[in-house]
């Protein structure tokens, strides 16, 4: 009986012993697996070239604002309804073609996109929630709605032209090519505006209204023709423009049926006296990149005479504030759009 007690016990303890060795290598094998994996993600490199892409790949040229707003293209439904809404319009977005692309028919285009603080809005609902129509003010104030509306930003924009109403060559006097313009710091483009007599450039109309809503037009243009061609332009107030002849440098030859990506920049100076406006292009792969700067152009509060009209300080005054959205903006081009994104940057000091 005290042999089988003996026993007993000491299978016991063989037991407990096998036991507690199979635990010990349990946690060693966590412990080890946890440590293996520790260290395999600190072993992973950064990768650099990827540091500054969107998540549809869109290299990008300047930093992004850590919390800035951003606008990226619904492939799947481009009227999303949250940050664009081109629904009464059915030239925009006609239909999805076989490459993906979206086209955008003949027609009188604005295709606005919006932030997402500020959402999809009305003119009636811009009309009321400006927060100025004087530019002094505006100077000031810095944006014409909300804090985090877009000021210094890239936008881009990947599509193809297809055909425009006309057919035309370069031309000198720069009213003759088919431009698509990425349009910025504009608050929108009122039909009841002050205009300018079609005899006489310096002979401003004011319409007597509740407020100077023409002033809501003040915008900066990035402009790519069909032919291969930019320029900037400079829209005071709706509607006076001060525009650029096409750079006599830039040729990127003829653009129709070429997938391209276009790239617009403005920002500020760090002291917001000067504004800077760059195009850079990507001709070659389709969007993807590298892009390479082609143009640009400093506003250095001299270029106009009309800016005055709705209260800046000097005639030629810099469009300083930010814009609850951008436009795409072209008067008689069929084109199909790819991909398109706005950001906001960190933006590059210039003198």
């Amino acid at each position: 009986m005290l042999k089988l007690k003996e026993m007993f016990i000491s299978i016991i303890i063989i037991l407990i012993t096998l036991v507690s060795i199979g635990v010990l290598k349990l946690i060693e094998t966590s412990a080890s697996s946890s440590l293996s994996s520790l260290a395999s993600s600190a072993e992973i490199p950064l990768n650099d070239t990827n540091k500054n892409k969107s998540i549809s790949d869109i290299p990008h040229i300047y930093p992004t604002k850590p919390n800035g707003e951003i606008y990226r293209f619904n492939n799947t439904q481009p009227n999303d309804l949250n940050q664009v809404n081109e629904t009464e319009d059915p030239t925009v977005f006609s239909h999805k073609n076989s490459d993906n692309s979206w086209r955008v028919d003949n027609g009188k285009t604005r295709i606005e996109a919006f932030t997402k603080s500020a959402g999809t809005l009305s003119e009636e609902e811009m009309k009321e929630r400006a927060k100025s129509w004087n530019y002094d003010e505006l100077q000031k104030i810095g944006y014409w709605i909300n804090p985090d509306d877009w000021r210094n930003i890239e936008v881009t924009m990947v599509f193809k032209f297809i055909n425009s109403n006309t057919n035309s060559t370069y031309n000198a006097n720069n009213n003759k090519e088919h431009d698509i313009s990425i349009v910025t710091r504009s608050l929108f483009h009122d039909s009841e505006s002050a205009y300018s007599d079609k005899n006489n450039n310096n002979n401003i109309h004011i319409k007597d209204l509740p407020h100077p809503y023409y002033c809501g037009g003040s915008s900066y243009h990035n402009n790519i023709s069909n032919e291969g061609h930019v320029k900037m332009k400079k829209e005071q107030f709706h509607v006076k423009y001060n525009s650029e002849d096409y750079d006599s440098n830039v040729n990127l030859g003829n653009l129709d049926n070429k997938i391209i990506g276009v790239k617009a920049m403005v920002f500020n100076s760090e002291d917001n006296k000067k504004v800077k406006l760059e195009t850079w292009v990507d001709t070659v792969n389709q969007g993807k990149g590298p892009y390479k700067k082609v143009h640009e152009l400093i506003d250095k509060g001299k270029w106009g005479k009309s800016m005055k009209i709705c209260g800046a300080n000097k005639k030629g005054d810099i469009i300083s504030w930010g814009s609850p959205d951008i436009v795409i903006k072209t008067n008689d081009n069929v084109f199909d759009i790819f991909d398109m994104e706005v950001q906001e940057i960190i933006p590059p000091k210039f003198s």
